[in-house]
């Protein structure tokens, strides 16, 4: 099965301008805003990249998610599943990008799969 690498962060903030702001101020992180201000793209000097993800409210177990790429989502999805853990979403594309699915772990952890496009 695929490389099993954290390859993506997420962070969710209420206001995402401010806390690209922030963090680009912080670290020197390069802003990508291909998307708007609903997700903001952040490009340290090395990997893993993430992005800003805006939120209405902060939801424990949420605040910050790491991506592990896969070579099969739906098959990841399935053994976390059987393993205990709960799907929160299912394999959806990323137009131009790939796909993600998500799944809370057994201590509810918001962790999420990436496949990228082929």
């Amino acid at each position: 099965m695929g490389k099993n690498t954290i390859c993506h962060l997420e962070i969710s903030s209420k206001d995402s301008v401010a806390s690209s702001m922030f963090y680009e101020s912080l670290f020197g992180w390069k802003l990508e805003m291909a998307m708007g201000e609903e997700y903001i793209f952040f490009n340290p000097e090395t990997s893993p990249g993430g992005g800003i993800t805006k939120v209405d409210e902060i939801r424990s177990g949420g605040g910050i998610v790491f991506y592990v790429e896969v070579d099969d989502i739906d098959a990841y999805l399935t053994k976390a599943e059987e393993l205990g853990g709960k799907i929160v979403k299912p394999q959806t594309p990323i137009p131009g990008y790939g796909a993600y699915g998500q799944f809370n772990d057994l201590d509810s952890n918001l962790i999420g799969l990436f496949t990228g496009a082929k």
